[in-house]
């Protein structure tokens, strides 16, 4: 790898202004066949809206979902946290539409204003496809679908990674690296994603691997461990203290003595975990921020948000981040509506979450929660956000930074216009901070 730098994904091809029409805005989409693009166009003008908008909208997906392949599966696991991924998962199965446009944005496929149009998309096709929708797809909204699928995704004719960073993870557990290295100094200066991505890979080593791959994971861990703790989220610091429980349980005394000495560089063992409670807790909460985002989603959340309940009142700290997601979106639910079953119990379940770990979340975590932070761009769950905090007395923090007491103050004060701002200001500098 000659570099490891921020490369800016694409914004799309540029479709004239002045075009309004299906049959004018399908010809763009370069990577189709005539025949498929006449099959969008010919189902639009029958007014099979729904049709035409799942077509193109399953092969944008496709195509995204082929690109990112092209990495492979083990080393796209590493990227996301999933360790059971391995080079003989799919890609279709394993990732959700969400979670690959949110990959394809981090990966610099696509820019944020691409992420953005298509996680709309995405919402309206889950919408509009689920059990719960009491209209049809209209003619308009089914446009939208096209147009962005098009404009971002299928009117470029070869949508490509910087393959240039996956090159790194060979050194990563190949040799010790040293500060004076220049992919070092890079890697330490470049974007959180790419800073988490090699954690990632660092910790799966030191989990799996032996001999040679072992000690220069540790090292590598040891010497990237001071200048990236900073940057680190939360979740990030939790997952190598995490590492140190496990392995310690596990008996590895090499992998224990390497991992704890990072954790001594940073002071960081409160971020070890008592117990094995909190993996269960994040494996259930991120199932149910999956089935959040996917189709039918208001009637598939209430078996998984009871299995996520009924592991107990006690929230792990370690998994607490996921579990307040997971809950919040529920109850926040999107602009078409909650899940009338399982809303209630994200309620019951966000009422027991103690007043300090609330005041935890407002100071230390919102400002880079990009899914809560995309859901108040949206005016009926800002509302709902607020009746939660009014209805629950959460409404008196007044020592949080800055940018996070402004949102803060702004939601309770109904100011829906500045919590829209403020909260895409901080997304938007997450989403700068992650490119």
């Amino acid at each position: 790898m000659s570099n490891v730098e921020i490369w800016k994904g694409s914004a799309g091809i540029e479709l004239p202004n002045e075009i309004s029409n299906v049959d004018e805005i399908v010809p763009y989409a370069n990577s189709l066949t005539i025949r498929q693009q006449q099959q969008i166009i010919s189902a639009y003008q029958i007014k099979a809206f729904d049709m035409a908008a799942e077509y193109a909208w399953k092969k944008a997906m496709t195509k995204l979902k082929e690109t990112i392949s092209t990495l492979g599966m083990k080393f796209i696991g590493e990227m996301i946290g999933r360790t059971d991924l391995d080079e003989y998962s799919t890609v279709e199965t394993e990732l959700t539409d969400y979670n690959t446009i949110n990959l394809a944005e981090q990966l610099g496929v696509i820019n944020s204003t691409a992420a953005l149009k298509l996680k709309q998309a995405n919402d309206l096709i889950s919408h509009y496809f689920s059990k719960n929708a009491n209209e049809e797809l209209d003619n308009i909204t089914a446009l939208q679908i096209i147009k962005s699928s098009v404009q971002y995704i299928l009117g470029e004719s070869d949508i490509s990674i910087a393959l240039e960073f996956s090159n790194f993870r060979d050194r990563l557990i190949g040799e010790t690296l040293n500060l004076r290295d220049t992919q070092v100094e890079q890697i330490i200066n470049s974007p959180l994603f790419y800073i988490r991505t090699v954690l990632s890979i660092l910790l799966a080593s030191i989990r799996t691997d032996n001999g040679a791959k072992l000690e220069n994971s540790i090292s590598n861990l040891n010497l990237l461990i001071n200048p990236f703790w900073p940057k680190l989220a939360e979740s990030d610091k939790w997952n190598i203290g995490t590492l140190y429980r496990d392995v310690t349980a596990s008996g590895n005394s090499i992998a224990s003595s390497g991992v704890k000495n990072a954790l001594l560089k940073v002071s960081g063992f409160d971020y070890v975990p008592e117990n094995l409670r909190s993996v269960t807790y994040i494996k259930a909460a991120k199932h149910l921020l999956d089935i959040h985002f996917e189709f039918n989603n208001f009637y598939n959340e209430p078996s998984a948000i009871r299995k996520l309940a009924n592991l107990g009142n006690t929230i792990p700290l370690p998994a607490f981040i996921d579990c307040i997601d997971a809950y919040l979106v529920v109850y926040l639910g999107n602009s078409y509506g909650n899940s009338d079953i399982a809303t209630p119990i994200a309620e019951e379940k966000l009422s027991e979450i103690s007043i300090d770990r609330w005041e935890y979340y407002f100071s230390k975590v919102i400002q880079n929660d990009e899914i809560i932070l995309t859901k108040l761009q949206t005016k009926r769950c800002a509302m709902r956000f607020k009746n939660l905090l009014i209805k629950y007395e959460l409404n008196k923090f007044i020592d949080l930074p800055r940018d996070n007491q402004q949102l803060y103050d702004a939601l309770l004060k109904e100011d829906y216009n500045r919590v829209n701002s403020i909260g895409l200001t901080l997304y938007n500098r997450f989403k700068k901070n992650n490119k």
